[in-house]
C-alpha cells in the first residue's frame, strides 16, 4: 500500500511538472508530435527581444562584435547589466559606431541561444 502511494505521488508530481514547466511542447510530445517539429515551433513563438542602453567598449567590423557596458536589459529577456561582447546583425551599420559612444540596442537570441544585436542608436548629447 505504502509502495502504491508512493508511486501514485511520483507520477502526479511529474505530470504537473510537465503540465506548469512543459505546456505546448508538453502537450505536443504527448501526442505524439516528432521533437524537431516541438522544438522548432518552440523556438519560433519564444523570439525574445529587449531593449538596452549602453557604451560602446570595443567595434570589431570584422567579426561583426560589439562589446558594450550596459544597464539593466528591458524586455523578456531581462538581463542584469553587465559588460559583453554581443554579435551583430548583418543589417547594422558599424561604421558609424566608436569606442565610448552612447546608444540605445535593440537584442535578440538566435535560433543558437546567442545574443544578437538587431538595432543601434547613438544617444544624442
Amino acid at each position: 500500500m505504502k509502495t502504491t502511494r508512493y508511486a501514485f505521488a511520483r507520477v502526479a508530481a511529474c505530470a504537473a511538472i510537465s503540465m506548469g514547466i512543459g505546456g505546448a511542447s508538453a502537450s505536443a510530445a504527448a501526442q505524439g508530435a516528432p521533437r524537431d517539429t516541438v522544438a522548432q515551433a518552440t523556438e519560433k513563438a519564444e523570439k525574445t527581444t529587449g531593449q538596452g542602453e549602453g557604451v560602446v567598449r570595443a567595434v570589431d567590423a570584422d567579426d561583426r562584435r560589439l562589446m558594450i557596458t550596459h544597464g539593466p536589459i528591458a524586455g523578456p529577456l531581462e538581463m542584469s547589466p553587465m559588460t559583453m561582447a554581443f554579435h551583430v546583425a548583418p543589417n547594422v551599420d558599424l561604421s558609424s559606431l566608436s569606442k565610448g559612444m552612447k546608444i540605445k540596442f535593440t537584442i535578440s537570441r538566435d535560433a543558437k541561444g546567442l545574443y544578437v544585436i538587431e538595432d543601434v542608436r547613438p544617444e544624442k548629447p
